[in-house]
């Protein structure tokens, strides 16, 4: 299954920190692993490949990896983040808000509404499983992995908690 979610145009990046590590090695176990699946909980599920083993999967969302501006509201689009037509603002890019010097370019915008960093600018993020008794068991069952890659975990170990998963960027 190569149909992943890896970097804003689908290129997968260099083993430059353990978050790509461990993607990369889940991968190679049968998993899916992704970064930045848009919008929240519930509309990531959906965005989860037809391929997938649905209690082998590991993500985040857009609210995970989000860049959160304080800046002030848009003059162009009042603080809305959209144009009357609905799409993205082009002035604050769908934030709402603008921020002297900030330069959008540099960070995943492929997600409508949300400017979101990539593993190499965060360190951290919480991520989704399948919170059944099997995807607790697979989950628990790569937590070696992910020490292995050089990464943190922090989770209780229950399907009713998302774990926390740490890197160095």
């Amino acid at each position: 299954m190569n149909d992943m979610k890896f970097t804003t145009a689908g290129v997968y990046m260099n083993d430059v920190n353990g978050f790509r590590k461990l993607q990369r090695r889940l991968t190679e176990e049968g998993w899916f692993v992704g970064w930045n699946l848009p919008c929240c909980q519930t509309c990531a599920w959906d965005e989860i490949p037809w391929e997938a083993t649905p209690n082998k999967v590991l993500f985040n969302h857009s609210q995970d990896c989000e860049v959160y501006l304080e800046g002030e509201e848009c003059p162009e689009c009042e603080g809305m983040g959209c144009d009357e037509q609905g799409e993205d603002c082009l002035t604050c890019y769908g934030m709402g808000e603008v921020q002297e010097d900030f330069d959008p370019s540099e960070y995943d915008t492929s997600v409508s509404g949300f400017v979101c960093m990539s593993p190499e600018q965060q360190s951290s993020s919480m991520f989704c499983f399948s919170g059944d008794k099997k995807g607790v068991e697979n989950l628990k069952s790569i937590l070696p992995i992910i020490e292995e890659c050089g990464c943190e975990w922090h989770w209780n170990q229950t399907g009713e908690h998302r774990i926390e998963i740490s890197w160095d960027v």
